[in-house]
């Protein structure tokens, strides 16, 4: 006859690798939802960080310009209620005969010569904000490698004899300097 405890644990034997799977399933499973919500959590932050950016250069190129933000939004808007009337009046102009134009057509040509500068102020702005950027770019590049070039190397003398110690003032400490 055989054993009762031996059976039992034969049984608990056979179902171990099957358990074994399901919880590595459930691990797995796991670990990619928080990846996907850590990834969800990263895509909000670089979205909101890339807004901040962009209002913030915005700002930036129409204070450098001198040209308030609100002031360039209100042109726009005179720009588009000025279309949108012209659009109207020849609307009327084809439909009733050929009425002078003239007035609507002056403001529009006035609002759009104001944007005209406003947009050559602004790429002479981008150009400047650009070259500022890689100046400061480069400067912190040539900040790293001329902190890199005083980082404290070993002789080679010193690498050859085998000294693998700490690193006191350009010189490797042996094993044997050490102890």
């Amino acid at each position: 006859m055989s054993d009762p405890a031996n059976d039992d644990l034969s049984a608990r034997l056979r179902k171990l690798p099957g358990q074994l799977a399901l919880a590595l399933v459930n691990g797995t499973a796991v670990l990619v939802i928080l990846a996907a919500i850590l990834a969800i959590i990263a895509t909000s932050k670089v979205t909101h960080l890339a807004h901040d950016v962009a209002s913030t250069m915005t700002d930036a190129v129409l204070s450098r310009v001198g040209e308030d933000p609100r002031h360039v939004v209100q042109n726009i808007q005179r720009v588009a209620d000025d279309v949108h009337t012209l659009s109207v009046a020849l609307e009327k102009a084809k439909s009733e005969g050929v009425p002078s134009l003239g007035p609507e057509v002056a403001r529009l040509n006035e609002r759009l010569d104001e944007l005209q500068g406003n947009l050559k102020r602004l790429r002479g702005a981008r150009s400047d904000l650009i070259d500022d950027l890689v100046a400061k770019v480069g400067n912190a590049a040539g900040d790293a490698l001329q902190t890199l070039g005083t980082c404290p190397r070993r002789n080679e003398k010193d690498a050859d004899a085998g000294g693998i110690g700490p690193v006191f003032s350009g010189r490797v400490l042996t094993a044997a300097a050490t102890q």
